[in-house]
């Protein structure tokens, strides 16, 4: 068996996948909703061709499923993408109940800070296909993550207010 060349190898790592993912995205949304509990069950979504969000109030304060052709990964997880300050006091908040968080949800989801002062709390997995199969299993993790970490950022987005509140009297 030749050797395989490592220029080749990290070529193919690389390599754009081209999958279509827009039916997939547009599936996840009710899945998504008839998974949360009853007091969530308001949340907004939008979808795209290779991605799909979920939020409440504020749409720069979302969970994401987001396709990386690139990789061949799914990500999922909450983006923080409102003004830094805000992301930074979130997700320090978070940052503070990541054991917990992750004694819940798995060790595999990472917080990090990201582009434009964004925050994000994520795990990507790898996916060959976008079946029914994986369609269920991108539902109920999404309505998994939302029904954990978004109480934890309402709490943090209380407190923020209180802050501010505070500092201006």
């Amino acid at each position: 068996m030749p050797a395989r060349s490592p220029l080749r190898a990290k070529a193919t790592r690389h390599e754009r996948r081209f999958i279509r993912t827009a039916g997939f995205f547009r599936a996840l949304p009710p899945l998504v909703k008839a998974g949360l509990p009853a007091r969530l069950r308001d949340v907004s979504h939008r979808a795209r061709s290779s991605q799909a969000q979920w939020f409440f109030d504020d749409p720069r304060l979302h969970f994401e499923a987001w396709w990386h052709p690139n990789t061949g990964r799914l990500e999922l997880g909450l983006h923080l993408e409102a003004e830094p300050a805000l992301n930074e006091r979130i997700g320090a908040g978070l940052a503070r109940q990541l054991l917990m968080i992750k004694a819940r949800l798995g060790q595999q989801l990472d917080l990090e800070p990201w582009d434009r002062g964004w925050v994000r709390l994520y795990e990507t997995a790898a996916v060959e296909v976008f079946d029914a199969a994986r369609i269920k299993l991108t539902a109920g993790r999404i309505a998994e993550l939302i029904a954990v970490i978004w109480p934890m950022c309402q709490e943090l987005r209380i407190s923020d207010a209180k802050i501010r509140e505070t500092a201006r009297e």
